[in-house]
């Protein structure tokens, strides 16, 4: 499967795709704002990923929402 998705959130861009290790299934995430990344992560789907990317978005602009 050769699936990538980008997105803008919150002035970052989020960058998801296929696991580059063909042994290891899932979707390598990437958040890059500036010129540079910064985070990253392996989820199983990518709504998995996607969901995570914004967490760390959201962790860094401190937009957390306690639930």
């Amino acid at each position: 499967m050769q699936t990538t998705y980008e997105e803008e959130y919150l002035n970052h861009q989020i960058y998801i795709e296929p696991n580059p290790d063909r042994y290891n299934e899932g979707f390598e995430w990437v958040i890059c704002k500036d010129g540079g990344v910064w985070d990253s992560g392996l989820k199983f789907s990518i709504e998995d990923a996607l969901e995570a990317a914004r967490k760390a978005i959201d962790l860094r602009q401190g937009t957390v929402v306690a639930s």
